[in-house]
């Protein structure tokens, strides 16, 4: 009789504890940036989102690497080519540099480029991989910078950076 009684007290408290507490939102934004996210991929967390300033970081400490975005100016004409040749220019001036190489990118953002390189800054090797498309409110230049330590993860890094394009809004 007392179980039953305690499965019956266990029952109505937790019909009285009324409903559940709606699903925190994942979106992310960023006013300054005029961006918004859907969301995130799986392996980043929100480092930072202050002012113009929205940076990721993958959840796994040990991996280190640091992923954000940059706005352009609003201009007429935006050429991607001529970003990614500017960005191979900044590359290539580092310390040790290794231009990797860009490739274009199409779906249903539009077109996008990204460029890759890799170069030595405080006696570590570091590799930073670019993303370069046209703002969603256009005529502007958004940058995705995911720069991180070089190892054998490079692909999965790009394909994580890539994968961020899905999130924009």
């Amino acid at each position: 009789m007392s179980r039953y009684l305690t499965v019956v007290a266990v029952l109505l408290a937790l019909s009285c504890a009324g409903p559940a507490a709606p699903p925190e939102s994942t979106s992310i934004t960023n006013i300054d940036l005029g961006l918004s996210l859907s969301g995130l991929p799986p392996g980043l967390v929100v480092a930072s989102n202050q002012g113009s300033s929205l940076e990721l970081r993958p959840v796994d400490e040990w991996k280190k690497g640091i992923l954000w975005f940059e706005v352009g100016p609003e201009r007429e004409g935006v050429n991607l080519v001529a970003a990614v040749k500017n960005h191979q220019e900044q590359m290539e001036g580092l310390p040790e540099a290794d231009y990797k190489g860009g490739q274009e990118l199409t779906g249903d953002f539009g077109s996008a480029f990204y460029s890759r390189g890799q170069y030595v800054e405080n006696g570590e090797r570091l590799e930073e991989t670019a993303v370069f498309m046209i703002h969603p409110s256009g005529n502007r230049l958004l940058v995705i910078h995911y720069r991180y330590p070089a190892g054998d993860d490079s692909s999965s890094r790009v394909e994580q950076v890539i994968d961020v394009i899905s999130y924009i809004e």
